[in-house]
């Protein structure tokens, strides 16, 4: 059975320390369970399907069981046992009816208004519980996209219908909303940018980085939902993420060009950053039935798809380093990886089976952007519609889809109190406190920040770009506090 929410990993993980020295029936009830994780060999703070708070100790108490995330047999207990240990960590209710997520040590996630809000007393602000609304209300705003994602421009217009509705009152009775703030200068991060901003993975002084990394639990690279399998046309496992290209971007400092398979936005990305592999080979594998038609063709045993525009043949699983990694350190469980890795991986594939290569192919590499595309919305070769590179001609071309639409539908995943969200990017504003307001300009000429809730970093990007949208208000109002 599935909670509303449930507790974040940081909650869990202090509930009380393990006494190895204690025998087990001693123990209270969660430290029963959270001791039987470890024996079976989940640890805290491991790798996706590893991890003993969110791939063990969550699915025991809760019932929230991600089996395709879970890489090792759960421990078995008792019904009375998950009961007990729910009892002491969730059914804590205040006078007002709030039901709290106390982590000992401070930050506290209160859901509130019927699990519509989340109050925040790390940050002291209010959240809105559902990570997408804008999928479902648009407020009359133009340009949301039926994902929920938007660009920079909008999603400030959006806020501002959001607090305007229901004759100025604002939505659920506020009219403060605003998007999460993140200050210039984080020491927590691990990079900084040209202009002296601060980036990157462990930026947890902004506001969504401290829900993620801090309230959340999370480290990177998790993302807070389950990685996608599905089927897509003749391909499966296509994650609703960026993807590696092997072109460096026009720009050197800003890496390398990826293709967003949630938007169909062509941008860049530093190395540093994980995405996601989709090889191809240049031209048809020998032995393939010759092309009829200009649509995508699955060659037997449907292991590769050819594309006859493009002339490239491409591996159908789109996410075959989760599952295939060739003995290659630095892949994350959940197939993503930085470029460096990217690279590697590929010269793997090439070397499989004795040197034949995988599936008996010796030609893999990461698909080319090309030159400029005059088709892209923005210079160059950045932006919507860039049908002239090979990934964008199999989003736009192939499959079919438009300029922000996700190649799956959106996720309706849970984290923590959070329901519908993201695996993606969502946007942020400059702000040095979760109170601030947004201020208006971003942290360089045309960028604004994100963060990406699929693999915890923080960073910038083009106010063009389509990326999803999360609220808060600032709410100093004294909440019950945890007893």
């Amino acid at each position: 059975m599935r909670l509303a929410g449930l507790l974040s990993k940081s909650i869990l993980c202090a509930a009380s320390s393990v006494m190895t020295v204690t025998p087990l029936q001693a123990q209270a009830p969660c430290e029963q369970i959270r001791t039987a994780c470890k024996s079976a060999g989940f640890v805290q703070g491991g790798p996706i399907g590893d991890r003993l708070v969110l791939d063990c100790f969550n699915p025991l108490v809760f019932g929230e069981y991600p089996p395709k995330r879970t890489s090792r047999p759960l421990p078995q207990i008792t019904q009375q046992l998950a009961a007990a240990c729910r009892e002491k960590s969730v059914a804590r209710q205040s006078p007002q009816g709030n039901q709290q997520f106390p982590p000992p040590g401070g930050s506290t996630l209160i859901a509130r208004e019927g699990g519509r809000t989340v109050y925040d007393t790390r940050l002291k602000v209010t959240w809105l519980a559902d990570a997408n609304l804008a999928a479902k209300q648009s407020f009359g705003v133009p340009n949301v996209n039926k994902s929920g994602s938007m660009n920079y421009a909008t999603a400030v217009r959006w806020v501002a219908a959001m607090n305007a509705s229901d004759g100025g009152a604002g939505y659920l009775g506020h009219h403060n909303w605003q998007l999460p703030t993140a200050p210039d200068n984080d020491s927590t991060c691990q990079l900084t940018g040209r202009h002296g901003e601060s980036f990157g993975f462990n930026c947890s002084a902004s506001a969504l980085g401290s829900l993620y990394y801090a309230s959340l639990g999370l480290r990177e690279p998790d993302s807070a939902v389950p990685s996608s399998q599905n089927r897509v046309g003749p391909f499966q496992n296509f994650q609703p993420y960026l993807y590696w290209s092997k072109s460096p971007a026009a720009d050197a400092k800003q890496g390398f060009v990826s293709f967003s398979f949630s938007t169909g936005f062509q941008g860049a990305n530093v190395f540093r950053n994980y995405l996601y592999v989709l090889p191809m080979i240049k031209g048809r594998p020998p032995g393939a039935p010759a092309a009829s038609g200009s649509h995508l063709q699955a060659n037997p045993g449907g292991t590769t798809v050819y594309d006859p525009i493009t002339q490239v043949t491409w591996l159908a699983d789109a996410n075959l380093p989760a599952r295939q990694t060739f003995g290659l350190a630095g892949i994350n469980r959940d197939g993503s990886m930085d470029h460096d890795t990217a690279i590697r991986w590929v010269e793997a594939l090439n070397r499989a089976d004795g040197g034949h290569g995988y599936l008996g192919q010796s030609g893999w590499d990461l698909p080319e952007t090309g030159p400029p595309d005059p088709g892209c919305s923005m210079k160059g070769t950045t932006g919507f519609a860039c049908t002239s590179s090979a990934m964008g001609s199999l989003f736009y071309r192939q499959l079919g889809l438009r300029p922000g639409e996700s190649v799956i539908a959106p996720s309706e995943a849970r984290a923590g109190p959070f329901y519908n969200v993201q695996p993606y990017l969502y946007w942020a504003c400059a702000g040095q406190s979760p109170s601030s307001i947004c201020q208006p300009n971003g942290p360089g000429d045309g960028f604004e920040w994100n963060f990406s809730l699929g693999n915890g970093f923080q960073g910038t990007n083009l106010v063009g770009n389509a990326l999803d949208v999360m609220v808060y208000y600032p709410d100093n109002s004294a909440a019950q506090p945890a007893p």
